[in-house]
């Protein structure tokens, strides 16, 4: 019972560790997601007295991803029966030309003020339209909720790190007694922390597969993909099995036989 119970707290403190790790991966994903969603709904509208064509627009911001005229003789089409015809062909005639802009990222406060600034700069441009306070609050936002996370995530990675370690402290403990008397007969350092490493490798099996199966689930969950989709993001929760287990398994392995490590060379300088 007591070796049981080793197992299931160390396996508890990877799952803990492996799952922080997982999770940070996967709201980083989102978190990108809505960024690329936010990006192909925000545009910047900007106004000019003369023709002006797609490159020019590129060339004045690395940032502008494409930009198509917005034919607006549809907005005045209602005035033409209030206004005599020569007048309405005169304001046709000098309506400046407006434009749509798009980008190729959600910018930053930042990056928006460069990018108006460099829009301004072209020539024939009279105004700029970029709805600075709106993009501005949602970039504020979405930087502070990725931040938050991310501190979050940090802390409890790094103390289920230390708690991995106060629990291969207990099995050096547990372990004490047989270490010592195969060092007495010479047995090298591993050979006298094989138990520790076949311990070690047999939990980290357990808790990779343990992670893996909870986000697996919430991958092909359709009340996840229905709240997903209730913010905004299509497709659920991207979960790659293959590449998931390569890098659940190593950071397992990793964290298991460097503890393990520290253990044993303990033992050995004692």
């Amino acid at each position: 019972m007591k070796y049981l119970k080793s197992h299931i707290t160390l396996i508890f403190s990877l799952v803990a560790l492996l799952f922080s790790y997982q999770l940070y991966l996967t709201v980083s994903d989102l978190a990108d997601k809505y960024e690329h969603k936010l990006a192909n709904e925000y545009s910047i509208v900007a106004v000019s007295t003369q023709k002006i064509e797609e490159r020019t627009f590129k060339n004045g911001s690395h940032l502008v991803a494409s930009a198509e005229e917005i034919d607006a003789q549809p907005f005045f089409a209602g005035f033409s029966n209030d206004l005599a015809p020569e007048v309405y062909e005169q304001l046709k005639t000098s309506l400046p030309s407006f434009y749509r802009i798009k980008l190729n990222k959600y910018p930053s406060k930042e990056e928006l003020a460069s990018v108006t600034k460099s829009l301004k700069s072209i020539r024939g441009v009279i105004k700029v339209e970029s709805f600075a306070r709106t993009q501005n609050a949602i970039a504020n936002l979405l930087d502070a909720f990725k931040s938050g996370v991310s501190a979050y995530l940090a802390v409890v990675f790094v103390f289920n790190i230390l708690l991995f370690v106060k629990f291969m402290e207990v099995w050096r403990f547990e372990h004490i007694s047989r270490m010592q008397i195969m060092a007495i007969f010479g047995a090298p350092v591993w050979m006298r922390s094989v138990v520790l490493i076949k311990m070690a490798v047999v939990d980290s099996f357990f808790a990779v597969a343990i992670t893996i199966g909870a986000f697996y689930y919430l991958s092909i969950s359709p009340d996840a993909a229905l709240y997903l989709k209730s913010i905004g993001l299509d497709g659920g929760i991207y979960f790659d099995i293959k590449e998931s287990l390569i890098h659940l398994g190593a950071l397992a392995l990793g964290v298991s036989l460097f503890a393990v490590s520290m253990v044993a060379f303990r033992r050995l300088e004692s």
